[in-house]
């Protein structure tokens, strides 16, 4: 009634068909451990980008402030994106937020330096300006620059612009905006001196 030998579903050597079924197998489990990472990224990057827009919208940022720190956080590559998510956000963006400035169009500076301000708490301190460090935007003639105040103080301050490799323009007389609640952007003129091509020090006028 039933055959002495074994019929096999593929036809021709038997050790190939089986070789296929091993491969067959394979694929479906590789596929599915890609398909399960691939889910597993995207739900992180919602959650940290949902957490990030709570922590902004604590912070008293408005809805313009909120969206462009999403976009900001969609440029960042995947290990930036975790640290900036997490608890020493602020930390993160003091040490390197300039370094994604870059690709920000100048018309967004003043949203984007409320959104920073308001997110790291310098906003609402009661400190006169440039007394910390803060972000700021800086004039020089036509050209507008993203910077950090890295040596603080009442009198003349050290910046730190945004810049990769970019030519500056050698121009004495600036102005520096910063923000503060609830004045909100507050620019003030001053002279400056240089010190290497991405930094600068800035005195105010009297």
């Amino acid at each position: 009634m039933f055959p002495e030998k074994p019929v096999w579903i593929w036809k021709g050597d038997p050790q190939f068909a089986l070789l296929q079924l091993v491969l067959l197998v394979l694929f479906f489990y590789l596929s599915f451990r890609m398909s399960a990472y691939l889910t597993h990224r995207i739900e992180l990057i919602r959650m940290h980008s949902k957490r990030l827009d709570r922590l902004a919208f604590r912070a008293g940022c408005n809805r313009e402030e909120r969206n462009l720190l999403q976009s900001f956080y969609t440029q960042l590559d995947r290990r930036h994106r975790v640290l900036l998510a997490h608890n020493h956000a602020k930390e993160y963006l003091r040490q390197h937020l300039l370094s994604y400035t870059s690709s920000l169009d100048a018309k967004d500076f003043p949203a984007f330096l409320s959104l920073v301000s308001k997110f790291l708490g310098t906003a609402n301190d009661p400190r006169p300006l440039f007394s910390l460090r803060e972000f700021a935007i800086v004039q020089l003639g036509t050209k507008t620059y993203f910077a950090q105040v890295v040596d603080p103080s009442l009198g003349e301050v050290r910046l730190k612009l945004g810049l990769h490799g970019a030519a500056l323009p050698r121009a004495t007389n600036v102005q520096v905006t910063v923000f503060r609640n609830p004045k909100g952007l507050q620019t003030i003129r001053g002279e400056a001196r240089w010190e290497i091509p991405t930094s600068l020090y800035f005195h105010r006028n009297s």
